[in-house]
């Protein structure tokens, strides 16, 4: 039969060993959930990029004018990006082809009913926790859509 200071100093043991297991694994537990941020922070944004796109290309559209087309893929980003962002973050690009699938000198002349306006919208995707840093400052975040201009 263990005497009553045999019990407690196996009772403190376990404790000490227990404190240190948890040592262990808290950095790896802080790492995986910091990565599940960043990627689903990541994945929102690719998704809003793929919105924004789509958004703009049917403005375009519908009215093929690249200034309007570009006001709206910004506002439409807008939910996403923290107010006051420089807009060197998100680059859109408004091209179109024409009925006869040759490329568009200009957008405000050569987009003509039958033909077609292409969007491209990059935005560039900041990390926000420090796991997400270690693998670079970021990525590019690029969405091209095609829409039949009516």
């Amino acid at each position: 039969m263990p005497h009553g200071s045999e019990k407690q100093r196996r009772s403190r043991d376990q404790r000490g060993s227990a404190a240190l297991e948890f040592a262990l694994i808290v950095p790896i537990l802080v790492m995986v959930v910091f990565g599940i941020v960043d990627f689903g922070w990541a994945i929102n944004r690719d998704t809003a990029v793929n919105n924004a796109a789509r958004e703009g290309a049917r403005e375009g559209s519908l009215n093929p004018d690249s200034a309007s087309v570009v006001a709206v893929v910004r506002r439409s980003l807008s939910a996403v990006e923290p107010v006051g962002t420089t807009p060197s973050k998100i680059a859109v690009s408004v091209t179109c082809r024409k009925p006869d699938n040759s490329v568009c000198t200009n957008f405000a002349t050569d987009a003509v009913s039958g033909g077609t306006v292409v969007v491209k919208v990059t935005l560039s995707h900041s990390w926000i926790t420090p796991v997400g840093s270690t693998f670079g400052n970021g990525i590019l975040l690029s969405k091209t859509v095609e829409m039949r201009i009516e």
